[in-house]
């Protein structure tokens, strides 16, 4: 279907969805996939994402054409496209798609690994941390992943040592050395790490990896280079995320508040400026 028939269509089915039925939603569906990076923030993050996740999480998109969506949006030409909006918006359908299943179970043991590793891959090597782009709309390349990571990390087809390697990779991400991440994507982030905890991470284990990280970023201290500054930054405010996000873990809070402690002594005269 043609861009500009798809958003006319859209655009009528946001002024009345009462004659809307399951055949014409998964013949749209797919069509919809094809504009998800589109620049244009009323048809990609209102009408395509906006109609797409309603539907997969009302059960109105058929479990097959949820999963052949699922794996185009996984491959190089969607998740590793170079077009940032591409990348962010397959991110957030990723979510979608993985909380649906979360209540119908319609993937393969399989395909849970298929998105595991393709994510994994994704996070490693995402670099844009954009947020909002005033003519275009919302970015948020990592705040979408945050979330699709979030959904991943509580499937039960995912292992608790692949549960810690998301965690680790969301630890490391957080010390972002590109731009100052402005649009809470350290919260988004956050969620991720403390639904990992609740599916049964070790917080001694999470307290490790954010440890040894906070380590790393404080030694680049006080090597004024931009990267090191805004790793430092992005870091910090992460820690500070994540201690207002785990107050049923005590330990890992004081833990967090210590290591917040020494990022500020900057501040506190307690480390030299």
């Amino acid at each position: 279907m043609e861009r500009d028939v798809l958003k006319r269509r859209l655009e009528h089915l946001a002024a009345d969805s009462s004659h809307l039925n399951k055949e014409e939603i998964n013949h749209l569906v797919p069509c919809m996939l094809l504009y998800i990076g589109d620049r244009d923030s009323v048809l990609r993050d209102r009408l395509i994402y906006g109609f797409s996740s309603s539907w997969i999480a009302e059960g109105m998109v058929s479990s097959q054409v949820m999963i052949q969506i699922l794996e185009k949006v996984i491959s190089r030409a969607y998740l590793f496209h170079k077009e940032t909006y591409t990348r962010s918006f397959s991110t957030l359908w990723v979510a979608a798609l993985l909380n649906r299943h979360r209540q119908e179970a319609y993937l393969s043991a399989a395909m849970v690994q298929q998105v595991y590793d393709a994510l994994y891959r994704y996070i490693e090597q995402e670099s844009n941390g954009e947020g909002y782009d005033e003519t275009h709309g919302w970015i948020h390349t990592l705040a979408h992943a945050a979330d699709a990571l979030d959904e991943l990390i509580v499937l039960p087809e995912i292992t608790a040592d692949q549960r810690l390697q998301l965690v680790s990779e969301i630890v490391n991400k957080m010390a972002f050395p590109f731009r100052a991440l402005a649009y809470e994507e350290d919260e988004r982030m956050a969620v991720a790490v403390k639904s990992s905890l609740q599916s049964g991470v070790d917080p001694e284990k999470i307290a490790d990896i954010v440890e040894k990280k906070a380590e790393q970023v404080l030694a680049l201290w006080p090597e004024s280079t931009t990267a090191n500054l805004l790793m430092r930054s992005n870091f910090k405010q992460f820690i500070r995320s994540l201690y207002f996000c785990l107050t049923a873990y005590p330990s890992l809070q004081a833990m967090l508040y210590e290591y917040e402690q020494l990022f500020s002594g900057i501040y506190h005269k307690n480390q030299p400026s």
